[in-house]
């Protein structure tokens, strides 16, 4: 099979032939028709992701495609499915697992970080991580389901969730934080969104935000502030993942008002006053990609037409590296998709 291998770091991928994986038992192998382009997938060529990532290494972890093969004491799934693939590999049985937290299992590993990606023709993977879609699907669509769309998900149902009529500020108005948008509103939850994009601001505004904030032309701490009347907003989601947006970003908060980082800058920390923390009793929550169910969720929302995955562009399997360097320079709105086969 053709697969796109990382050989050194900062480099392009290598088209390499390799062997086509064989299914063992309670595994499916999938033919990757689809697979979007992640802003971690920058993080994984750019070696920022050190003791996860071995090389020769193929990444990609927002797969959707069909199964062509089938392992011993498979049930429930035929060959010719066609679904979308909960990235995390978990063992169902620590107390996380078996608390509903599937997302971070004592053991869990990823395809397209610890195991090989969706960058290839072909994945195997556990048949619990295959995820059927409706034959009306448009895979391309749905492959970004499992990521872009299912960790704001993740964060505005099971982190930080918000009822209707409350506010959550969206920092950064990328793959992410234009389908949190869409989240938010679904949920009744009026949203503010700052960007220092023009086209990205645009595109929020389309999907429903109530106050758009270029932060490069005003302060963005002032404008949310004189939009909630000086009270704050009741969650804000932070998809940079930096100290330049933290910063400001936290004291947009009401008081016990929670800050989610949805996005993360390695290997850059980020501090804070633990004075204002206290007596704001402020939230500062960790989120980390879905559940399984999560996904489930994701796919019944879409499938009746109450969300919308953001493409961008679709690039064939042979310009992934044009794609990965057009994340890089922001050149983007929603997720760039990798056509495989």
């Amino acid at each position: 099979m053709k697969a796109l291998v990382l050989k050194a770091y900062n480099e392009d991928l290598v088209m390499e032939d390799l062997p086509v994986p064989s299914p063992g038992p309670l595994e499916v192998l999938v033919k990757v028709h689809y697979c979007g382009i992640c802003g971690t997938d920058l993080k994984i060529v750019g070696g920022k992701l050190p003791g996860i990532i071995h090389l020769p290494h193929t990444p990609g972890h927002e797969i959707a495609g069909e199964i062509v093969a089938l392992g011993e004491e498979v049930k429930g799934l035929s060959v010719g499915d066609r679904g979308i693939v909960y990235l995390y590999t978990t063992c169902h049985d620590c107390e996380l697992c078996r608390t509903g937290r599937e997302n971070i299992c004592y053991n869990l590993r990823r395809l397209g970080f610890e195991l090989p990606g969706g960058f290839a023709e072909y994945v195997k993977l556990p048949a619990y991580n295959f995820c059927k879609v409706s034959p009306e699907s448009k895979l391309e669509e749905m492959a970004v389901l499992t990521d872009a769309v299912a960790t704001p998900y993740h964060a505005l149902k099971s982190i930080a969730p918000l009822k209707e009529g409350q506010s959550v500020l969206i920092v950064g108005a990328g793959g992410l934080g234009l389908h949190a948008v869409q989240l938010a509103k679904l949920a009744g939850v009026r949203v503010v969104v700052t960007d220092v994009k023009k086209d990205a601001l645009e595109a929020a505004g389309r999907f429903g935000a109530d106050l758009l904030v270029n932060s490069a032309e005003v302060d963005p701490k002032k404008a949310v502030l004189d939009w909630t009347e000086g009270r704050g907003v009741d969650v804000v989601l932070e998809g940079v993942g930096r100290q330049s947006t933290v910063s400001w970003s936290l004291y947009c908060l009401k008081p016990g008002g929670t800050l989610v980082i949805m996005g993360y800058d390695p290997p850059n920390p980020i501090t804070v006053n633990t004075k204002d923390m206290h007596y704001n009793e402020w939230k500062i929550c960790g989120t980390r990609a879905a559940t399984k169910q999560d996904l489930v969720e994701l796919i019944a929302l879409t499938e009746a037409g109450k969300l919308k995955p953001v493409v961008s562009t679709v690039l064939p399997f042979g310009k992934t590296n044009e794609g990965l360097a057009a994340v890089a320079q922001g050149k983007t709105l929603g997720r760039i998709v990798i056509k495989v086969m």
